[in-house]
């Protein structure tokens, strides 16, 4: 049976299909030019070829019926989202969120005195009882002691599972630097995004970065 497609639907899914081989012509070069297995151009480029291509699959569906042979897994992968590399601000700030379940109270509290005892290594081990004794101050020795990063890095063994985090570079605006302490993230603004990377760690995910 002949499947008719109105000329508007068959400009659609044409463009679409042209933005699918632009995609993967794009993921070709950036992959043939890699610099390490974690270059943020390849990451970028193939969060546009899975995009692409899903958009191209849905329609495709809904016009004709076929299907492509791509499968798209559920969930966010773990990519660079968006990245303006034609942006020259004069200044810019780097947002961080990381988000983590605490899965073990006690290790929490463990890893909190031992940063207390890194920290203090001449006082006894009661004194660092005695500080961390939730799991609030805990964290606030962990990142006294070893700073965003360090805690991160020590997340598994420290209690802490990981769900994963999102990492936001854009232009400051003319006077956003005065509101770093009063409205530290009341600057985020789209319009102004030079690169955003997202990671997002499903229950069965394995959390170690790739």
């Amino acid at each position: 049976m002949l499947v008719t497609v109105s000329p508007p639907d068959d400009t659609d899914l044409r463009e679409l299909f042209d933005d699918l081989v632009a995609a993967l012509t794009s993921h070709f070069h950036a992959v043939r030019n890699r610099r390490d297995e974690a270059d943020p151009q390849v990451q970028a480029a193939y969060t546009r070829l899975r995009s692409a291509a899903e958009r191209y699959d849905d329609m495709l569906f809904e016009l004709t019926g076929e299907v492509t042979p791509w499968e798209f897994p559920e969930g966010p992968p773990a990519d660079v989202e968006y990245e303006d590399r034609g942006a020259a601000p004069d200044a810019v700030t780097v947002m961080v969120r990381r988000d983590y379940g605490i899965a073990d109270p006690a290790g929490l509290l463990l890893a909190g005195r031992e940063a207390y005892a890194d920290l203090y290594p001449g006082d006894p081990p009661e004194a660092a009882v005695a500080d961390v004794s939730h799991p609030g101050r805990a964290l606030y020795q962990l990142l006294h002691a070893y700073g965003v990063d360090g805690l991160d890095n020590r997340a598994q063994n420290a209690g802490l599972a990981p769900h994963g985090g999102t990492v936001w570079v854009q232009g400051l605006a003319p006077g956003d630097a005065e509101t770093l302490v009063d409205d530290p993230f009341g600057v985020a603004d789209e319009d102004l995004l030079i690169y955003r990377l997202d990671e997002v760690i499903g229950p069965d995910d394995d959390p170690t970065p790739r």
